[in-house]
């Protein structure tokens, strides 16, 4: 009974891990709000497309990959005939894409880039 429950934790503890590092990895398109759009020009190039949502905001559209590999921690099993084996976890491609809109106020087109605040991102979901 009590293997029962320590394989049960551990699958609960790993299952409560995973999802953290996707929110994280989803929120990092809002981390630019507040922030002038000539940062997120810096971070990422020139926007796809630009046009203006209302007299006093335009709207920037940007669209971001990465791609990161996880996995690969070794872990072991032991045969007590032969000794301990060393094996890794598979490695997997892990691809986000953030797309969306980055919304700023600039009430005209005078307004240089780096005080053109982000005041919304409307991330496409896709």
């Amino acid at each position: 009974m009590r293997a029962l429950f320590v394989t049960l934790a551990a699958a609960i503890g790993a299952g409560g891990c995973v999802p953290t590092t996707q929110e994280t990895l989803a929120l990092s398109c809002s981390d630019y709000i507040g922030k002038p759009i000539s940062a997120r020009i810096a971070a990422w190039g020139p926007p796809r497309t630009v046009y203006r949502i209302s007299p006093t905001q335009i709207g920037y559209i940007f669209e971001s990959r990465q791609t990161a590999y996880v996995g690969g921690e070794p872990y072991y099993t032991v045969n007590y005939l032969i000794g301990a084996d060393k094996h890794h976890a598979p490695v997997r491609k892990l691809t986000t894409i953030c797309s969306g809109v980055f919304v700023v106020n600039a009430p005209t087109d005078a307004v240089p880039l780096s005080e053109r605040t982000i005041v919304d991102v409307v991330v496409a979901k896709g």
